[in-house]
């Protein structure tokens, strides 16, 4: 009996846990884009930066932000086994920005009965502002760009310090869930 209760509530804390996972994930959606011309695979050394040129968002772009995008790119590329360096074979850049956006909705309400009740149409707009996320990672000795991720969305502010950080990270994972891994190099002799 008292194994069926262990099992019962390893059960019920397994999906608490899960509920709450959801329900503080970000609805950003997730895209790359790359070069199939390069083998992402070669490069080992890589640093990070503010993308160039570019106008960004006063909130998002802020040096606040910046400085919580870099430590989560780094601590993502170190953990896919990259190593940050002065002098990289790779650049990553990223931006912020946000755009105003609006939805429409329709909802039909007609019926078969409509010619006695009357019906119609409710048409409701709805403005939101979109977030953007964008890393761009070039190959420092051509400052060609050679990959491209992004995540888009509503981005409901976070409350706590620790929640932006934690926020900005799991967004850095899963912008770069698809870059490759860094290859070991056996023949190397560092």
């Amino acid at each position: 009996m008292k194994r069926i209760v262990k099992v019962t509530k390893s059960i019920a804390v397994m999906v608490v846990a899960g509920t709450l996972m959801l329900a503080c994930s970000q609805a950003l959606q997730t895209s790359y884009d790359y070069d199939s011309s390069v083998n992402l695979k070669q490069f080992k050394t890589f640093n990070v930066a503010p993308e160039r040129n570019n106008e960004q968002d006063p909130l998002l772009g802020s040096e606040l932000n910046k400085r919580r995008l870099r430590d989560a790119v780094i601590e993502v590329m170190q953990g896919k086994g990259y190593k940050l360096d002065p002098n990289p074979e790779i650049l990553v850049r990223f931006m912020t920005d946000v755009k105003e956006r609006q939805q429409v909705r329709s909802n039909n309400n007609y019926s078969p009965y409509m010619w006695w009740y009357g019906g119609g149409n409710n048409i409701s707009t709805y403005n939101y502002q979109e977030s953007r996320f964008i890393l761009n990672i070039y190959q420092k000795n051509s400052d060609k760009m050679i990959w491209q991720g992004w995540a888009s969305g509503k981005v409901k502010p976070p409350t706590k310090k620790d929640d932006r950080e934690t926020m900005v990270k799991n967004t850095m994972v899963d912008i770069l869930r698809t870059f490759p891994q860094a290859t070991s190099d056996t023949y190397s002799s560092k």
